[in-house]
């Protein structure tokens, strides 16, 4: 490592250090009946239920739900003005849940972000696209699957989602961002120069996060897809580790709260398992089973500490329905495009997709209704901490022979 690299990871470390201190410094503490009066974008479609539609905005860095009557409807994009007693209450005893209850709403037409009303059109075509083709099950796991949108998923097939441990495959992440980024630079690389090719790939990329919502999950994964690709641009080696420090310091320099955001932990480790558990184990008859086993290592402790609940089922879920995951992003993501064009043709795209949609839900209600999910009350830090530590040591005693040989 030179002497520049290691300045650079202090400056970082030191530059981090000061925003998180001063951050804490001056937060604001929200209070349980505290009277709140802010304006937000709407960056999720609400998810209607009952005589009540249901979504979440970010207040001071803090995610507040929010539940609303049915009419006026909101969409994705909109400028909210929002009013109303603020509650909080603790869940598992550790983090706090923050709720308003039929607060006083309008909508700001005058002020609604231009992209993000384009967006919303698109994105409402595209879910009546879907909705009209496909069973609600089928709908709202493959609109979930390409573009993270799970308010269409009936709540008895998400607490299916959520036993078998599956859940985040209906949720945008980096596995989507690379798929866009991979699909369309091979697409564009047929026909147009390299730097060219990468430049929209990175457009592309961009267009799919703000399609997909902007979720914090989404920006981060599509961070990480751009500096790679940039890289390549200028020719140089991407560092997959050093890219993926990079992101994180962006988005915690950014927003320090996300280091307390659950999405935010399992990425990273998940990501960190394929950058470095996967390579020591690499057994290409079984890398698809391989790269899932070890995503669940890397983030059970994070899981169990913050659900309280494992389906002993999940390793294998995961492992029957990872093949899907490719096939649905592409006959999903072609069949939207074509929504637009040719509609008939997409309609015959996305009826390929229903045997594996079909898969999918069967794989997931059988094993749901096996139960064995395993509860904890609570997990002491000290016992994650060692079980990370022992998963480093294996690792070093697993990477030892390998270089002894190369030595």
């Amino acid at each position: 490592m030179s002497k520049l690299l290691i300045v650079l990871l202090i400056f970082l470390f030191i530059t981090l250090g000061l925003r998180f201190f001063f951050f804490y410094l001056n937060k604001t503490q929200l209070r349980d009946g505290e009277a709140l009066n802010f304006e937000t974008t709407l960056l999720s479609e609400p998810k209607i239920s009952g005589k009540t539609q249901k979504f979440s905005v970010d207040y001071l860095s803090n995610r507040i739900f929010i539940t609303t009557s049915l009419f006026p409807e909101f969409h994705y994009g909109d400028m909210l003005q929002i009013s109303g007693t603020l509650k909080i209450r603790a869940i598992n005893k550790k983090t706090d849940f923050y709720s308003m209850n039929f607060p006083k709403i309008e909508a700001d037409t005058n002020s609604k972000n231009k992209i993000l009303s384009v967006t919303s059109f698109i994105r409402q075509k595209i879910i009546s696209f879907f909705n009209s083709n496909l069973s609600p099950n089928s709908s709202g796991l493959i609109l979930g699957i390409v573009f993270g949108i799970k308010e269409g998923i009936p709540s008895d097939f998400l607490k299916d989602l959520r036993q078998v441990g599956v859940m985040h495959v209906v949720a945008a992440s980096g596995m989507n961002v690379t798929m866009v980024g991979g699909f369309l630079s091979s697409i564009f690389l047929l026909f147009l120069k390299r730097q060219l090719a990468l430049v929209l790939s990175i457009l592309g990329i961009v267009a799919y996060a703000i399609l997909a919502g902007l979720e914090p999950s989404i920006i981060r994964a599509s961070i990480m897809g751009i500096l790679v690709f940039m890289a390549s641009i200028l020719g140089r080696q991407a560092w997959p580790f050093f890219g993926l420090l990079l992101t994180g310091y962006l988005m915690l320099i950014f927003d320090p709260n996300l280091i307390f955001d659950i999405g935010f932990q399992l990425s990273y480790l998940a990501t960190l398992s394929l950058l470095y558990l996967n390579p020591v184990f690499k057994n290409p008859i079984l890398d698809s089973f391989q790269t899932t086993i070890f995503a669940q290592i890397a983030t059970l402790p994070v899981i169990i500490a913050n659900f309280g609940i494992y389906s002993l089922w999940s390793v294998l879920v995961n492992g029957l329905i990872l093949w899907t995951i490719p096939s649905l992003m592409v006959l999903g993501g072609v069949s939207s495009i074509l929504s637009f064009v040719i509609e008939p043709i997409a309609r015959i795209i996305l009826l390929v997709s229903i045997p594996i949609l079909i898969y999918f839900e069967t794989v997931v209600k059988f094993f749901a209704n096996l139960g064995f999910v395993i509860n904890f009350s609570s997990v002491n830090w000290a016992i994650i901490a060692g079980y990370y530590f022992l998963v480093l040591s294996f690792m070093v005693f697993r990477s030892r022979p390998s270089i002894k040989n190369k030595t």
